[in-house]
């Protein structure tokens, strides 16, 4: 079951992602006509991605007027008329509120009204592909300069209310990029927490300091999506002429620090941008004023549509001491947004201690597995330990989880996992070899052997979700 579509329009390229419910991950959408693959090495990322460039151009065609967007401008299609302009820089032009005007096919629209047919029509390509129907809600990123000014904030918004309505839809979610993308580029995250993320492409590098402002009992975005006033808000359509509605009860997710963009000019020699050094610097700079220094940050998170190799290496040499997340530079903020549209966690960690529960001589005992603060999905298995049979001719064992505080609380108590063996055992026999794990929804997995034979009895069977 594919849901949680999320679009991330840049000024260089758009990508959507959706989420695949069956293998609960994020995939990248391919939209006949509109995306182009793109070299996994070319955006440093292990494998290719589909993304739109941000272009759109009018035709006249016998039919009437025709759009173009993403690959389609770039190529042109036959039937349509040779001459016509190819707009770019659409975001740009919706950040900055510019109102110049251009002959568009046979009208003369601003660049707010340009950018919004392309990602009117992008929503509505996309729609198609993944078969929404109009009441499916949609995220969308919120760019960096966007989280920094409410007044660009309010206008972006109402700018995407505006395409979303022309493409036919009536629900729209917000979600900040800066938020979205450490999400898709694997970085874990808690309350308080200060990153950077540094966003390459071709015609512009920004650098942004940020800091995780989660509100309090909204850790999770499946329960506070549709409770933000802003960012990360929920704003369903009410259709024909009317708006969309707000719920002023609650925060952003993140608050900027420092930002600092610069339009590209040129290359060092080993094909870095020559303004990165210094716009990461700048910043930097600026968040140890504030109290925050390079070595207290949480990571680096990199984006955008051209990143290199060469980037990579420059950016981890500058970032000595902390990690540099990496992973699907183009792709992080439209998965990391389908992830959260999904109701995957977005902070990553688990809140509290939990185990196994024991008879001993003392009488009932308990022995921690997952400890409070742990981040999620583990990379391996985060603990063992071996089941003995209670009584002779056992061959059920029911595993039961505690929440460790307060004296111990059975989390599971109504819903335990059951292991069968095929034999018999004796009291006091060695039985299971179990291992725990977690996933990306912060639920505990559970692999188990028979000691002995090795016989596999659950295989990553989930326990129970842990918070």
């Amino acid at each position: 079951m594919a849901g949680g579509l999320t679009i991330d329009f840049g000024n260089c390229y758009t990508v959507a992602a959706y989420w695949r419910q069956d293998v609960r991950q994020a995939e990248v959408l391919y939209i006949p006509g509109v995306t182009r693959p793109i070299p996994g090495n070319a955006v440093g990322q292990a494998k290719r991605v589909y993304a739109a460039p941000s272009l759109i151009s009018y035709g006249a065609a016998e039919a009437g007027e025709v759009l173009l967007v993403g690959q389609e401008a770039a190529e042109g299609l036959s039937g349509v008329a040779v001459e016509r302009k190819l707009f770019s820089n659409l975001q740009a032009d919706v950040i900055t509120g510019k109102t110049v005007y251009s002959l568009a096919g046979r009208r003369r629209l601003s660049g707010q009204e340009i950018a919004g047919d392309y990602l009117a029509s992008f929503i509505s390509r996309a729609g198609q592909a993944l078969g929404l129907a109009g009441e499916a809600a949609i995220m969308f990123t919120m760019p960096a300069a966007a989280c920094q000014s409410e007044k660009i904030w309010q206008r972006y918004r109402r700018w995407l209310e505006n395409a979303v309505r022309q493409a036919g839809f009536s629900r729209l979610e917000l979600v900040e990029q800066p938020w979205a993308a450490a999400r898709g580029a694997g970085m874990p995250l808690k309350p308080e927490a200060v990153y950077v993320v540094i966003t390459v492409n071709a015609d512009m590098v920004e650098a942004v300091i940020v800091r995780v402002t989660i509100p309090a009992g909204k850790e999770n975005m499946a329960d506070a999506r549709c409770l933000m006033s802003g960012p990360g808000g929920c704003y369903p359509y009410s259709g024909g002429s009317g708006s969309f509605s707000q719920d002023d009860t609650s925060k952003r997710h993140l608050r900027v620090l420092s930002r600092c963009a610069e339009w590209l000019t040129g290359e060092e020699p080993g094909g870095e941008p020559m303004q990165l050094t210094a716009i990461v610097q700048q910043v930097l700079r600026e968040a140890e004023r504030l109290g925050y220094p390079v070595g207290s940050l949480a990571g680096a998170v990199v984006t955008g549509s051209s990143v290199t190799p060469a980037i990579v290496a420059a950016l981890h040499s500058l970032f000595t001491g902390i990690p540099v997340y990496d992973k699907q530079p183009l792709a992080a903020a439209a998965c990391g947004g389908a992830a959260l549209a999904a109701g995957e966690d977005a902070c990553g960690y688990i809140r509290h201690s939990y185990g196994l529960r024991f008879l001993a001589a003392a009488g009932y005992q308990y022995r921690e597995l997952v400890g409070a603060g742990m981040f999620y999905p583990s990379t391996g298995a985060v603990g063992e330990f071996t089941v003995k049979a209670s009584y002779d001719g056992q061959q059920e064992f029911a595993l039961f989880i505690y929440r460790l505080e307060d004296g111990g609380q059975c989390i599971n108590e109504d819903n335990p996992l059951i292991l069968t063996t095929r034999l018999p055992a004796a009291k006091g026999q060695a039985v299971l070899t179990v291992s725990v794990s977690l996933d990306s929804a912060g639920q505990l997995l559970v692999t188990a052997t028979a000691a002995g034979s090795g016989e596999l009895l659950a295989d990553r069977a989930v326990v129970a979700k842990l918070v």
